[in-house]
């Protein structure tokens, strides 16, 4: 990299630090202001920009590190106004560290674990490159849209276009899926779905844009596939491997169900921006007895 790492973690907290709400030093810990924009159809902090605050946490932690990998377990939903996070370098290699991050709602209640895997990229072959993506082919389908769809946090990352929100109006969803990723379990084709970033630099913030931008279609392969959707629950974890790709000011994320097994999904998800791969990864959707 051209620049050293300490100069490109530091513009990456400044690049997300309106948009999260943080993370603000504050003694051995860093806080968040999480605001109204963040809240997800579920009523709290979404889960993408949790992801995104605790790698944002994790880089504070190993300033000389990038991140290439992140694991999210969700203990308990975040509610808007003040959080708290916590981090431990849980192992620091010459080459690879491992960052531990824990996230507490404003009454300290544990809310977030989360483990990134960060590299020194001195170390690194680094001449070994190559992210190119397959570019989704993209199919128009429409599906049917659920009273109280629009949450905030879908105005603010602008989660459909303007034909799709006329669409929405009607009571229908324009969007579309990729012909050419895996199709699910059932057949069902896996939908595409796209965030417009929120911040202005995008050549480091890769890894931050992929969590905002995987989260967003967890449940959308669920929803369209032969599921019943009154089954349907949260997701408690997420999963993803990032390339070093820059983000583009448009992410587009395809997702998969790839097995149901006895109460659970397995959703894998696939993050390009422009010509790039940005991440891939994995979630787990929780289906509960209908009440």
């Amino acid at each position: 990299m051209s620049s050293s790492q300490q100069d490109v973690t530091r513009e990456v907290l400044q690049s997300v630090h309106d948009f999260l709400g943080g993370p603000t030093p504050s003694g051995d810990e860093w806080r968040f202001e999480f605001a109204e924009h963040l809240h997800s159809n579920w009523g709290a902090v979404y889960g993408g920009a949790l992801a995104a605050s605790t790698l944002a946490v994790a880089r504070s932690a190993a300033p000389d590190r990038s991140p290439r990998s992140l694991h999210v377990q969700i203990v308990r939903s975040v509610p808007s106004g003040l959080a708290y996070a916590r981090a431990e370098v849980r192992h620091a290699g010459r080459t690879v560290a491992t960052v531990q991050v824990e996230v507490f709602d404003a009454r300290r209640k544990l809310a977030v674990i989360a483990l990134v895997t960060m590299v020194t990229p001195d170390a690194l072959a680094a001449d070994l490159h190559n992210t190119a993506a397959d570019p989704f082919q993209r199919q128009v389908h429409t599906v049917a849209l659920e009273p109280g769809f629009m949450a905030p946090v879908q105005h603010s990352l602008k989660m459909l276009t303007e034909e799709e929100m006329l669409a929405a109006k009607d009571g229908a969803l324009l969007g579309s899926y990729a012909a050419n990723v895996r199709y699910g379990f059932d057949g069902t084709p896996p939908p595409v779905g796209h965030i417009t970033v929120p911040w202005n630099d995008l050549r480091w913030t890769g890894p931050e844009a992929a969590c905002l931008g995987a989260d967003a279609v967890i449940a959308a392969p669920l929803l369209d596939s032969s599921i019943p959707n009154e089954v349907l629950g949260p997701n408690p974890d997420l999963t993803l491997r990032f390339t070093t790709a820059p983000a583009q000011r448009e992410v587009l994320t395809a997702s998969t169900v790839l097995s149901v097994q006895h109460g659970t999904a397995t959703v894998a998800l696939e993050v390009q921006a422009g010509d790039n791969q940005l991440a891939h990864g994995l979630a787990t959707s929780l289906l509960l007895p209908p009440i």
